[in-house]
């Protein structure tokens, strides 16, 4: 039997006052059809058809088309979402599978289905009296139903025949067409099921429903609901937001005018951070009082309002500036010191108030102002009813401190009171009266309207009676009663009941004008299954529902009802009421009223099982209608009741009991039991307190915490975060890593220097916070963070600005021995150190730059005793005055003048009018007055000039013998050789033609006639200096010549341009005197020379003139005196120069100085012999810049003996505060004091070192670090402890294994990175791992450095002590194997007096019986010692391979340190780098043998030989078939050797270098996971472990080389950074301890038969068995008790039996033996 089982697992009882209601049905008979149109209708004939049903049914089937359509108009009155299409179809004749009916709304597909031929039945006539439409096929009925998303004001329906084909025998009829509508609410535009979804245009959709926002607007009903922004005049909103008509009456004003400068309050600064000047600003051309901040408060304190009154508050609110931190920010409003509200402003301001009438915020808009930005004005509306008398109003602000931009003011504050004067709402959905919370749920009707479950409708349901316009429900008449089913009355589905998962209703049909469940063609022999749960526990049922029987021929038919599996109920055919027939055959249908009440002990869930049984009526159906089911419910908040409603359980709460609310809660409106507000003991509603709690005091109605005066729920106080003297909780945001101060304080303790700031308490400004307690910034700073010197402001008055969170001198001031003030520098220094005169910059303003501790003019101006330096003719680089040039331009190209006063352009260069450049002549000319070759005014020495009508200015041509090249050069002829015949330089004497070097040409060699070869016989005319000639004598010479007696040309005297006669009788002047009487005489004797025009001093010619400071006859620099005959800086020169010497202070500062310790050592020396006169305090001073809390210490160490000697002074330095750039200041107060052999004293008076800053970690960190640092050593304490016991009773090769890691972990620290203060303190507790330490008390490096300048290796290397030559570092290598070689030796001594003293326990006398279990432990402690004595000294050469693998670190670090830094030119460190060669190839060949000897089958290893010699290279090697697990020990060594190397060599590049390292590490972890070299199971996961979490903690190191790049992190994320590192190596000591731990006892146990007998006993002791009465403790086969490991039983026995046999003198052997009884 086909089973149909609907399932409900929540049916929930909902007031919904938006739902279904049916707008059309038709097609129930033909009276509708004229509606439907199909393809071939036509105007004014319907062609439509249809078949008559059986004669008693009013009803007909309507013929469908190709195309059936129908036209609706929708309801404009009222809004609806959803319309829901349903009617029958009748599917006839044959369909084919093409074939489809397809459904459509407004064009939009609803449905689509294909008839299934296979389940068309062929009945008899079941619905007309003959075959509908003249078919002879059987039919098929089909219920259509679907629900759509709809609001058009049309619908549109057309149903279309798809892919119906001529010929067709398919048909289709429909009947019973139903259109329902959902409509909404009157204000909401578009509604589902349960709630609006849009709201009409001007409402907002608040709780699912569509009201006026009342945030921003005010509902005012007009008799309609309009939005306002505010009441109309006469009007006030009440507690729902309503505006109501009142009576209202003005109590205070104050603030209302436009401009006012008198205002009532009283003004309450700021007690620290007040910075309001003017108690008025002007806003938008308006008054506002403010503007306010931070802590401000205002106070009323002239109002009265009396009591048990309504109150109305208003007044503007301007706010300027943005909420930046993540608190809101508060004003709060306060009556007679208690708080009524708060304004909080949280990026949008609300406003929150005690009072539960209503308060609004409306925003205005944005407020221009020029002098605040950002800058927004709201109206504050706030209503009250007060209990009692108000007589003072307090605004108070709680903004974030010192932040200019946050500011508040108000205007027009106003207080009104009122009185409503009537109610007034209008309610919705046709409602007469409602309430104002749910307008659309009615509480009475209009006329021709019946209320019905909060609805006005216009028929009462079926099941319901009218009575006084209310539809009664005779089946409710107790509140306890509740239905779960309630449906099927009509032809619509449901009235009110909404399900959230409601009953399929697909399989229903029609039936006397009523929906029902099942029915003709849908419900036969099936079972309908209802399982329903309800809310709340119910103790009886009542099911009710009308049964009809269809189509039954042989009335056989029957119906069973049962409940939750109990007995059912049968209903049967014949005991119904027949109705004629209705429905489907000709048979007659039978109704039957079937009804069931049954009571239980309570449940919430209900199974309902309705089977219809049709036996033999195979052609019978059910169905059922008028169907419901109520429930009687327990009381409310009981959890279980019996069968007459008496509660079993009541509901375990805290707010409610089964009479309703318990003490401290009330009831609202939907019956939910609140709790009262804080503080209230019992109350009647939200902010209607009765009764306060203890602590509490009662005001308004409003229970005050008595010791706030505000609704605090933590009001005792008790437990305040200890800088909150009162708070909001006692909640602390202290978090394990970085502390943070809670945001929960209310007020702080100021005696600790303390202020809130919003809810949190921060230090006072001069105070930073460190653990919660504020400590005084660094005297400069104003305000400061984290640390005392980490400056936010300076503090004003001391001429400081914040420069890098520290207070700096501003400009033209400097701090002079530490005074706070700064004092101000000279006039003339723009910055300036130690004393005002000592300029180290100068203003650029002033044209002047700094030049030994002043400021002097720049090059350009010159002095004019004011600041500001003149400027220079432009003319002149310097200048004395604005007439006196003392240097020019050399890119001018001009000299001095003669007179020393100006620059003249140079020889070859011309004066421009257009520019102080000079021109450069033209080629031709010496001297120009332009550029051309016309502008000459002198002829350089191979040109003569070519004088036209102007004798000022000519051309110069080439003199007689030259010829003028292509690049205008005069060359001489002579030096032309073979010229062409065309060329001026050509010559041919006797031709005739009178050339060049021809004084005359007769055309003969006539000698006799005074032209022997072109030449007269005494000739002159040929020299160059000679302008003409009259047979053969000079008669003129050029400028610069004269003419003797003798017609020869001499040069004048340089002074002299032109002359005659005489070399100094001048005619021209090569420079003149001022008064124009003469010229200057430049005599190179006396140290000058002409230069163009002008005569300059002769610079190098060792001559010193007025010019020059110096002339040493060289013009070579940094001798003294320099290329311009100036004395250059640091020499003194009188007829030589020599250099100055100046004694100088030279500062060696101590390498191993830390951060974080605050002693600093600086060695102070001269670098030259001195003569001290008087103390060192007499003569120099020592400070520390920046910083005043400090003390100075020094040792004088100077050397006395001599007359001359080197100072030398020992400084110690103790910071007592935090600085993070100090700068250590050596002041020379006595200069004459200290005098060098030249008897200079020192340059400078300020000698200034930077030295190391001092950072002191917090408490909390140095605490943790300590603590961390002390549990470390402890568990390397024990493991030392197990490494001892492990020499004593071996095992000891267990513990090798932890000496690598810790000594990789010991060098960890040296990666370059700078580590934090955790991280350096925690790795000093690895340096014993290390052997350096050795080198402390062996210090080569002190001796080699007597003879050779050791260079220095890399910093970290440097400050542990390494040094980069081999033969340093390699000493504790040395050490330790000869440390080695003697305990070999001591041991084999050792061994031989321990064997002695074994004898006296083997050879004990005749008549001693048994020996003492002390005597015995004797021996074995004996015996057990000689063993391993014994085994070292047959491992020897293992022990040594084992010694060189536990120093190959220190090894390697030895030969990189080494090979990083090479020298050749010194013998010792060449020597060193040939011995590093040595020692890195012998460890190369070290590992080349291992690898040699790893490759030899397994069975050489097990050799006696070789397990004594080369043990070590494969101890604890799983030696097997895989060969990987043979090299496992050589591959630590070369892993070891690769480390250093990276180590080293990658020091300056940190992430490379820490990558490499950790590369390996992670690569040697991969290789013990995949070949698993090691036997031992323990040792390979220690193994594997060490190398995984070493590798985890140098990622983590690689964080902060990373960030010395990005510099991301600041000092805390260094320190949490550093604690990961720090937890990582302490987790693995850990992990080493507990493995090592386990493996040593499980050594313990297998080699120790005692130990194992013991554990046997107590495992005996435990089971309770008895024990063996004896045992022989030597007879425990191959086990250390006194006998090798190969003694066995047989030799035992063996020795014992031949005993007599042996001569032993007087002696026997001792048997010990411990029996169960022994101690």
């Amino acid at each position: 039997m086909k089973q149909m089982e609907f399932l409900l697992l929540s049916v929930i009882l909902m007031k919904i006052h938006c739902g279904w209601e049916l707008y059309k049905s038709e097609l129930m008979d033909s009276s509708t059809f004229h509606e439907w149109k199909n393809s071939n209708n036509i105007p004014s004939s319907n062609l439509l058809r249809f078949c008559d049903l059986q004669p008693t049914l009013n009803s007909k089937i309507l013929q469908g088309d190709v195309s059936l359509t129908r036209k609706i108009i929708m309801s404009t009155s009222r809004g609806f979402s959803k319309i829901r299409i349903s009617f029958d179809i009748y599917y006839i004749g044959l369909w084919n599978h093409a074939e489809a009916i397809t459904v459509y709304a407004n064009s939009l597909l609803v449905h689509n289905e294909t008839p299934n031929n296979s389940l068309l039945e062929d009945y008899p006539m079941r619905y007309c009296i003959q075959r509908p439409f003249g078919k002879s096929n059987s039919e098929k009925i089909s219920r259509i139903d679907q629900t759509i998303s709809f609001n058009d004001p049309q619908l549109d329906i057309e149903i279309v025949h798809e892919q119906v084909t001529s010929g067709s025998t398919s048909d289709y009829g429909i009947t019973n067409f139903v259109l329902q509508v959902f409509y909404c609410d009157d204000l909401c535009e578009e509604c589902d099921e349960y709630q609006c979804l849009t709201c009409k245009l001007g409402y907002q959709l608040i709780k699912s429903q569509c009201r006026c926002d009342p945030n921003s607007h005010y509902s005012f009903f007009n008799p309609d609901l309009q939005c306002l922004e505010e009441c109309p005049i006469g009007y006030v909103p009440d507690e729902n937001s309503v505006c109501q008509l009142a009576t209202i009456n003005n109590i205070y004003m104050d603030l209302e005018q436009d401009n006012f400068n008198i205002y009532k309050f009283q003004y309450i600064p700021d007690k620290y951070y007040s910075s309001i000047q003017l108690m008025t600003q002007t806003i938008e051309s308006k008054s506002v009082a403010g503007m306010f901040g931070n802590t401000d408060k205002i106070v009323y304190n002239d109002i009265s309002l009396p009591a048990n009154g309504l109150y109305e508050l208003k007044f503007t609110l301007y706010i300027t500036g943005r909420v930046t931190s993540l608190m809101p920010e508060e004003i709060i409003i306060k009556f007679n010191q208690f708080v009524v509200a708060k304004i909080v402003d949280f990026y949008t301001i609300f406003f929150f108030s005690y009072f539960k009438q209503s308060n609004r915020v409306q925003y205005k808009g944005i407020c221009n102002s020029t002098q605040y930005q950002q800058c927004k004005s709201y109206q504050i509306y706030m209503k009250f009813y007060l209990t009692e008398t108000v007589n003072e109003i307090e605004f108070n602000s709680k903004y974030t401190l010192i932040k200019s931009s946050r500011k508040w003011g108000i205007r027009d504050f106003i207080i009104n009171q009122y009185s409503i004067s009537s109610i007034q709402i209008s309610c919705l959905n046709n409602c007469l009266t409602c309430q104002f919370n749910s307008l659309d749920i009615c509480l009475s009707c209009g006329i021709n309207k019946y209320l019905f479950k909060g609805m006005c409708i216009d028929q009462c349901p079926d099941y319901t009676s009218a009575i006084s316009n209310v539809c009664v429900d005779s089946q409710i008449v107790n509140n306890n009663q509740e239905y779960l089913i309630n449906m099927f009355h009509d032809l619509n589905h449901q009235y009110l009941e909404s399900y959230s998962n409601k009953l399929s209703l697909k399989q229903y049909s029609y039936f006397m004008n009523k929906i029902i469940l099942g029915g003709l063609n849908f419900w036969s022999n099936q079972q309908v299954i209802h399982k329903l749960r309800y809310k709340k526990p119910f103790y009886k049922i009542q099911l009710d529902f009308m049964l009809v029987f269809i189509d039954s021929k042989n009335n056989q038919i029957q119906f069973r009802t049962s409940i939750n599996s109990e007995t059912p109920i049968y209903s049967m055919f014949g005991s119904g009421i027949s109705v004629g027939n209705q429905v489907g055959q000709s048979d007659i249908e039978v109704i039957q009223s079937v009804s069931y009440v049954k009571s239980f002990q309570s449940i919430n869930e209900l199974s309902i099982q309705l089977h219809c049984i049709r036996n033999i009526d195979n052609e019978a159906y059910c169905g059922i209608y008028d169907y419901r089911i109520i429930i009687w419910t327990c009381q409310d908040y009981c959890q279980e009741c019996d069968d007459n409603g008496n509660c079993l359980n009541q509901l375990d709460t805290v707010s409610t009991d089964i009479n309703g609310c318990k003490q401290g809660y009330y009831m609202d409106d939907s019956g939910n039991c609140n709790i009262c507000n804080i503080g209230c003991s019992s109350c009647n509603g939200v902010s209607d307190c009765i009764t306060c709690k203890d602590g509490y005091e009662l005001r308004n109605k409003i229970c005050y915490c008595s010791i706030l005066k505000d609704v605090i729920e933590y009001c005792s106080q008790s437990n305040c975060f200890h800088n909150c003297q009162t708070c909001l909780n006692d909640k602390k945001d202290v978090s394990v890593i970085h502390s943070k101060h809670p945001k929960n304080c209310l007020s702080c303790d100021e005696s600790k220097n303390l202020w809130l700031d919003i809810n949190q308490c921060v230090c006072l400004d001069g105070y930073y916070m460190e653990n919660f307690s504020c400590y005084l910034c660094y005297p400069t700073c104003k305000k400061c963070q984290d640390r005392a010197r980490d400056c936010l402001a300076c503090i004003p008055g001391q001429h400081r600005i914040l420069i890098s969170s520290q207070c700096e001198c501003q400009t033209g001031y400097f701090q002079e021995d530490n005074d706070l003030v700064c004092s101000k520098c000279s006039d003339l220094c723009q910055e300036c150190k130690f004393t005002k005169e000592q300029c180290s910059s100068c203003y650029p303003f002033h044209n002047r730059i700094p030049q030994n501790d002043t400021c002097i003019c720049m090059d350009g101006y010159f002095e004019v005793g004011q600041l500001i330096c003149q400027k220079c003719p432009s003319q002149c680089k310097t200048c004395r005055d604005a007439n006196t040039c003392t240097s020019c331009y050399e890119d001018q190209f001009r000299i001095m003048s003669i007179n020393n006063k100006s620059c003249t352009c140079q020889t070859g260069y011309f004066q421009q009018q257009s520019s102080d450049i000079c021109g450069q002549c033209h080629i031709s000319c010496l001297e120009c007055s332009n550029n051309t070759n016309q502008s000459c005014t002198r002829c350089p020495s191979t040109r003569e000039p070519l004088i036209t009508n102007n004798t000022l200015q000519f051309s110069c041509k080439c003199r007689r013998g030259y010829y003028e090249s292509n690049d205008k050069q005069c060359l001489s002829c002579n030096d032309y050789i073979n010229p062409p015949i065309s060329h001026y330089c050509y010559s041919k004497c006797g031709d005739g033609i009178l050339q060049w070097n021809e004084d005359c040409d007769d055309g003969n060699d006539n000698y006799r006639d005074n032209c022997y070869k072109c030449l007269y016989g005494n000739s002159f005319c040929l020299d160059y200096t000679c302008t003409a000639c009259d047979a053969g004598q000079c008669t003129d010479c050029i400028d610069g010549f004269y003419l003797t007696q003798e017609s020869i040309c001499l040069p004048c005297d340089p002074s002299c341009k032109k002359c005659i006669n005489k070399s100094d009788t001048c005619t021209d002047c090569m420079v003149y005197q001022n008064d124009g009487s003469g010229c200057v005489m430049c005599n190179k004797d006396q140290g000058y020379q002409v230069q163009g025009d002008q005569c300059v001093n002769i610079c190098g010619d060792g001559i010193k003139v007025q010019n020059e400071q110096c002339d040493d006859g060289n013009l070579d620099n940094n001798d003294g005196c320099d290329l311009l005959c100036q004395i250059e800086e640091g020499y003194q020169c009188q007829t030589l120069c020599e250099k100055i010497i100046y004694p100088s202070i030279v500062f060696e500062l101590n390498p191993y100085d830390q951060k974080y310790d605050s002693l600093r050592i600086v060695r102070i020396k001269t670098d030259q012999k001195v003569s001290i006169s008087g103390n060192i305090n007499s003569i120099m001073k020592f400070k520390i810049n920046n910083l005043n809390q400090y003390e100075i210490t020094y040792v004088d160490l100077t050397q006395y003996s001599d007359q001359y000697s080197y100072l030398f002074l020992e400084l110690n330095i103790q910071f007592q505060s935090v600085v993070s750039n100090p700068q250590l200041i050596c002041q020379i107060i006595n200069q004459d004091a200290i005098l060098n052999e030249q008897g200079n004293t020192f340059k400078d008076k300020n000698y200034v070192t930077s030295l190391l800053e001092f950072q002191a970690p917090s408490n909390s960190t140095e605490s943790a670090t300590d603590g961390l640092m002390k549990l470390s050593k402890y568990v390397l304490y024990l493991l030392f402890g197990f490494a001892i016991l492990a020499f004593l009773f071996g095992g000891l090769n267990i513990f090798w294994n932890l000496l690598d890691v810790l000594q990789l972990v010991s060098y960890l620290q040296f990666l370059n990175v700078e580590y934090p203060y955790n991280v350096r303190n925690y790795f000093t507790i690895f340096g014993f791992a290390q052997f350096d330490y050795i080198k402390q008390y062996i210090n080569l490096e002190s001796y080699i450095s007597e003879y050779v300048n050791t260079p220095d290796a890399d910093p970290k290397f440097r400050d542990e002590g390494y040094s980069t030559v081999f033969y340093v570092n390699i000493i504790t290598v040395l050490t330790v194997f000869i440390t080695t070689l003697i305990t070999f030796i001591a041991c084999k001594m050792l061994f031989s007096t321990l064997t002695k003293i074994s004898h006296s326990f083997i050879y004990a006398p005749l008549d001693s019986q048994e020996q003492s279990v002390c005597t015995f432990f004797i021996y074995r402690i004996t015996r057990n010692l000689q063993q391993s004595l014994l085994k070292i000294n047959q491992e020897f050469m293992s022990g040594v391979i084992r010694t060189f693998m536990a120093v190959a670190f220190d090894y390697n670090l030895a030969l990189f340190l080494q090979l990083k830094d090479v020298y050749f030119k010194d013998p010792v460190l060449f020597s060193s780098f040939l011995f590093c060669i040595i020692a890195l190839l012998l460890e190369m060949a070290f590992i080349y043998s291992a690898i040699l000897l790893m490759s030899q089958p397994a069975y050489v290893f097990k050799q006696k030989v070789i397990q004594n010699n080369f043990q070590a290279i494969y101890e604890g090697v799983k030696l097997e078939k895989n060969p990987f697990t043979y090299y496992f020990n050589i591959l630590l060594l070369i892993k070891k050797m690769l480390f250093m190397m990276f180590l080293v060599f990658f020091y300056s590049i940190p992430c490379i270098q820490i990558g490499l390292v950790s590369l390996l590490n992670m690569m040697m972890a991969v290789y013990l996971i995949k070949v698993k070299p090691l036997e031992d199971k323990d040792e390979l996961i220690k193994q594997i472990g060490s190398e995984i979490i070493i590798w985890l903690a140098e990622l983590f190191i690689m964080g902060f080389a990373i960030n010395e790049q990005s510099n991301q992190l600041e000092d805390n994320g260094k320190l949490n950074l550093g604690w990961i590192v720090i937890a990582s190596t302490s987790f693995l000591i850990l992990f080493q301890l507990f493995i090592d731990i386990k493996q040593h006892i499980n050594f313990l146990i297998h080699e120790y038969a005692i130990i194992k007998k013991l554990i046997d006993r107590i495992k005996l002791l435990i089971s309770k068995q008895e024990p063996e009465e004896e045992q022989n403790i030597f007879l425990q086969g191959r086990r250390r008790l006194g006998f090798e490991n190969n003694t066995s039983l047989n030799n035992l026995n063996s020795t014992k039996n031949n005993r007599s046999t042996c001569h032993f003198k007087q002696g026997r052997v001792v048997t010990f033996t411990v029996s169960s009884n022994s101690s």
